[in-house]
């Protein structure tokens, strides 16, 4: 089931970069007739596990003809910094809430074309009956 589900979002997630984040700077598809052939998209990700999702993705797209370049990033300024100048097209790690206050704080003006999944985490209050 994790697979599966691993395998839906990479590809929602690239059909999502192949629809709606395009650059002037990327490079144009080979062929006619709206196909994507020959196509490279370079994305920007953290590596675990954003990174590895995107390794499944670029095997399916590789079927397709596409080329998906992972750039990975171990913190989460560097990412967005790259999508903004152009570096990459697309960044894979962040969560809307986080997008917005990084615009905000860093005048950038980047946008969000697909939700992303939510690691989850535990907390423990240790000796404490709460976590405040």
């Amino acid at each position: 089931m994790k697979k599966f589900l691993a395998l839906s979002l990479s590809l929602v997630l690239c059909l999502s970069l192949l629809a709606a984040c395009g650059n002037k700077d990327a490079e144009k598809p080979s062929t006619s007739g709206g196909e994507t052939k020959g196509t490279t998209i370079k994305v920007a990700a953290s590596p675990a596990p954003h990174a590895e999702i995107l390794g499944v993705a670029k095997e399916i797209l590789a079927e397709e003809g596409i080329t998906l370049d992972i750039v990975e990033f171990t913190d989460y300024i560097q990412p967005n910094m790259a999508t903004e100048s152009g570096d990459v097209v697309a960044n894979y790690f962040q969560h809307v809430a986080y997008l917005n206050d990084f615009n905000e704080e860093k005048g950038t003006h980047l946008k969000n074309v697909a939700e992303i999944h939510y690691e989850p985490y535990g907390l423990y209050p240790g000796k404490n009956a709460t976590v405040d």
